[in-house]
């Protein structure tokens, strides 16, 4: 496999109230979320242009709106619907979403637990 040019925001944190729990719906919790989005970047490091590569101020604030304004059972629904805004915005980008439920109710207790989604391009 050759390698891919890429787009990464990691560690984007934010409180939500995703769980499969009544108790985890009510209190928060914290959630940490990498986003690569594959893409060739050649023209941008050529243009300088903007349209030309993807705006990851507005990812983050999606992710973040996502995170906070929402709630969801399962983190692979969280990972599925920031996956889907952003695939709603940037259809020709492969997209991975990584979250991390930091300190989740689990025995242990495991520092995170988490998912990782692809999602192929258009």
């Amino acid at each position: 496999m050759g390698r891919q040019d890429a787009v990464f925001l990691r560690s984007l944190l934010f409180d939500g109230n995703h769980g499969y729990t009544d108790e985890e719906q009510r209190t928060k919790r914290r959630f940490r979320v990498n986003v690569e989005l594959f893409l060739p970047l050649a023209d941008a490091a050529k243009s300088d242009a903007l349209e030309d590569t993807v705006d990851y101020f507005w990812v983050s604030q999606k992710v973040i709106e996502i995170g906070t304004q929402h709630t969801f059972r399962l983190i692979e629904r969280l990972a599925g619907k920031i996956g889907e805004e952003i695939h709603g915005k940037y259809p020709h980008v492969e997209i991975v979403v990584t979250v991390d439920k930091l300190n989740p109710p689990c025995p242990g207790p495991p520092e995170s637990c988490g998912v990782r989604l692809c999602i192929p391009a258009s």
